[in-house]
């Protein structure tokens, strides 16, 4: 509907239909739709008036009323239109909101977490917010490639290993992954304080990097297993999966030779014994692509890696999504790809999320004091399990695990996500738990309330969505004002997921539930449902967008509290 009304104002005003700008009034009594003509003429008050007649001879079927004020032109929807939104949303199901699909491929690269080391709260805020970028970009109708880039080899591992090797290789079968943290945490401090445990690191690192070595090899193969699969464990926990891993293993000899090639061009040039981008030219800084070791950097590994993901997919775009201490690396690096492989051209970007801070300070890994993932999963799940015991008082849940798995899921990520990608958060424990406030569970409480109402009615949701036709019979019939509040807020959720899709932002969708959940619970409180079938296909459409809106999110929903 937006995209017609945007046509047809065009076509009065013989321009493209991208340059009308549409918006919701912040205050609904002036419509669903405003446009500002005030830019666009130099009397904005007879322009604002030849449009508001010529679109009432074009007699849209979806239009009560055109009213204009200063120069502004407000568009009020008429009833009929915005209850049909019902059965549409109970025919589509879930494909409501989504588009058709696109010829473009996007690549989302996210998660990286490096193998020997643990799987931190800024890991789980950044699988939170690619997995839900991917889906709304694939609800927007785009090819999408999940891909993984995750750092295997490096002075990081050579740390972790010298630790291992100073515990004499301590047999470790269960809690591998903190054997693994404690001794990077050891490495570390040892790389740091004692310039003999220096050189031995730096040593072990060449050996992994040149393969030399049998028993650094085997012990670096089998202690990197063990961090892929506890990685594996928090993707499946997540609901994310990908259709390509990428290791630095992979790509550092090739980036290497392609670091040198561009050295012979000119590209890079050496500086103290290193191989460097000559990034102060391009007013950007310089940055090491071999360093005086011979060794390469993550810059040189990431030409290969370029090189790789655009011969294996040929994407039209690959979003890198890394958090924003890394935007001048991100910088630099599109720049030499830029001159060392052309193509990529307008073809990369950075999505620079916000850190995790917590209210002690960063978090390290160098100084073992980071909150995990799985531990604050786990915690939220310990808390929600204790409000459930509460709320039920003494009843039971069928799957009771699985709903508080999912509440903790649910809450953890839309903790992350209404933010917006951009800023900087505290996580907050006990808001992100209420059942009351703008979190997660809350939503996940609206939608099986709506469950309820439909099992309690023992009415089909689309045969309630079919005979809602008759309810309302034709534009002058008005439903009431919390009816209509929930109608005037559905229909908008396919240009709520258009926007999330162009901006990458999933908090315009969390910010949209909030909303509708809202609207239905005031809506719920004051009416009888059960005895009405407009009003059953209503919670039913109510339900089906909380589902599909959580969704792009990466939340499940769950059927009873």
């Amino acid at each position: 509907m937006k995209l017609q009304l945007q046509k047809a104002i065009a076509e009065i005003l013989r321009c493209k239909p991208s340059d009308i700008h549409l918006e919701h009034p912040g205050n609904e009594s002036y419509g669903d739709y405003s446009t500002n003509v005030e830019m666009k003429s130099d009397n904005p008050s007879r322009l604002a008036t030849k449009i508001k007649k010529e679109l009432e001879k074009k007699n849209l079927p979806f239009i009560k009323k055109i009213t204009i004020i200063n120069a502004f032109i407000n568009i009020t929807i008429n009833n009929k239109w915005l209850s049909s939104q019902i059965e549409k949303v109970l025919t589509e199901k879930e494909c409501y909101g989504t588009l058709a699909g696109s010829e473009k491929k996007i690549m989302v690269e996210f998660a990286h977490p490096n193998t020997h080391k643990l799987f931190h709260i800024g890991h789980l805020r950044n699988i939170s917010t690619g997995e839900s970028i991917v889906r709304i970009l694939g609800a927007n109708g785009y090819k999408i490639i999940r891909a993984n880039y995750q750092g295997d080899v490096g002075l990081h591992i050579a740390k972790c290993l010298y630790g291992i090797l100073q515990s004499k290789k301590e047999k470790v079968k269960s809690k591998k992954i903190e054997f693994l943290g404690k001794c990077y945490v050891a490495g570390n401090k040892a790389y740091e304080e004692d310039e003999k445990a220096k050189k031995e690191i730096i040593a072990i690192n060449k050996k992994i990097y040149d393969k030399a070595d049998s028993e650094i090899n085997k012990l670096w193969q089998e202690t990197r297993q063990w961090s892929l699969e506890y990685f594996e464990e928090i993707y499946k926990r997540v609901y994310s999966h990908f259709d390509r891993y990428y290791f630095e293993s992979q790509v550092y000899e090739k980036g290497r030779e392609i670091a040198l090639e561009a050295l012979k061009k000119g590209i890079l040039v050496k500086s103290k014994g290193a191989v460097i981008f000559p990034g102060k030219k391009y007013g950007l800084h310089d940055r090491v692509f071999i360093n005086s070791e011979g060794n390469p950097t993550y810059e040189a590994k990431d030409l290969q890696l370029a090189k790789l993901q655009f011969g294996e997919y040929q994407p039209d775009l690959i979003i890198h999504v890394v958090a924003k201490e890394q935007t001048g690396y991100f910088k630099v690096l599109f720049k030499a790809l830029e001159m060392i492989l052309p193509s990529t051209v307008g073809k990369e970007f950075h999505l620079d999320y916000g850190w995790v801070n917590l209210k002690k300070g960063k978090m390290s890994s160098r100084e073992g004091n980071v909150v995990l993932g799985q531990w604050l999963l786990d915690e939220v799940k310990d808390r929600i399990g204790k409000i459930m015991d509460k709320v039920i008082k003494g009843g039971k849940v069928t799957d009771r695990q699985e709903t508080v798995e999912a509440l903790a899921v649910a809450a953890v990520k839309y903790s992350f996500l209404k933010q917006g990608v951009y800023k900087d958060i505290a996580f907050d424990i006990d808001e992100s738990v209420s059942l009351e406030g703008n979190s997660g569970p809350y939503l996940l409480y609206t939608y099986a309330r709506c469950k309820s109402v439909i099992e309690k009615s023992k009415v089909n949701p689309a045969s309630a969505g079919q005979n809602s036709k008759v309810q309302i019979k034709n534009q002058n019939d008005f439903p009431n004002i919390e009816e209509l509040a929930i109608l005037r807020t559905i229909y908008k959720f396919p240009e709520v997921v258009l926007e999330a899709g162009k901006s990458y932002s999933p908090s315009n969708i969390c910010t949209f539930l909030y909303d509708l959940a809202g609207k239905y619970n005031t809506f719920y409180n004051k009416h009888r449902i059960l005895k009405s079938n407009f009003r059953l296909a209503l919670t039913a459409a109510t339900a089906q967008v909380l589902k599909n809106g959580l969704n792009l999110l990466g939340i499940k929903t769950v059927e009873k509290m």
